[in-house]
């Protein structure tokens, strides 16, 4: 059978258009952040440095762009994340994972200002995003009965809901450890964990990353 041919190596142009597509999602982001989804093609190009017909080059619309948000900044807190978790306790992945997703807010506050105001954003996390391993976690310590359950969707909103509003408050400047801990230790005990057990794994989270 004959091996396939080598991918085309990018030419100039082509690495130039990628740049300005990349520079276009990221400053949607920081306007994104600031202004939600009615913000201006023109305010954005203009943040960008390009011009306003440049856009049109690479998206049709405003919506179009915001399509196109949702894989890059599930890309990005995904990246954030992307730190193997490999303990085999559940409850304690849960509470690294948590963690590690408080500590992307604290380092990318516009991504998760933005974030919060995508739901397919959020869906994205959670279908196969970075927060999809934590759903897992959930569900295997709820079936081995390390954590309690059953797993189910009002179990599924206070802890997502939970972890959404404190991030949106690490974001808006929150940045102590004393907090995350707190958020992550009333989670844990709200799963069933032991008080004293829920606050070491918390302080021990909080503290790997």
């Amino acid at each position: 059978m004959p091996s396939s041919a080598p991918a085309p190596t990018p030419t100039r142009g082509h690495k130039k258009k990628a740049r300005t597509r990349q520079l276009l999602l990221d400053t949607a982001i920081g306007v994104l952040a600031e202004q939600g989804e009615g913000f201006s093609v023109a305010d954005l190009a203009g943040r960008a440095g390009v011009s306003h017909g440049t856009f049109y080059n690479y998206f049709t619309d405003r919506e179009q762009l915001v399509e196109a948000l949702v894989p890059h900044i599930v890309g990005r807190f995904a990246e954030r994340m992307a730190v193997e978790v490999t303990v085999a306790d559940p409850a304690a992945r849960f509470a690294r994972i948590s963690a590690n997703a408080l500590e992307a807010a604290m380092r990318e506050p516009q991504t998760i200002r933005v974030a919060l105001r995508l739901d397919a954003v959020q869906r994205g996390m959670l279908a196969d995003g970075p927060l999809a391993h934590l759903r897992h976690d959930l569900a295997e310590g709820c079936a081995t009965g390390r954590l309690s359950g059953p797993l189910d969707d009002g179990t599924l909103d206070v802890v997502l809901g939970t972890l959404l509003l404190a991030a949106r408050r690490v974001a808006d400047g929150e940045r102590s450890m004393a907090y995350r801990r707190s958020v992550l230790c009333r989670l844990l005990q709200a799963l069933g964990v032991d008080a004293d057990e829920a606050a070491k794994l918390a302080a021990d989270a909080v503290a790997d990353t």
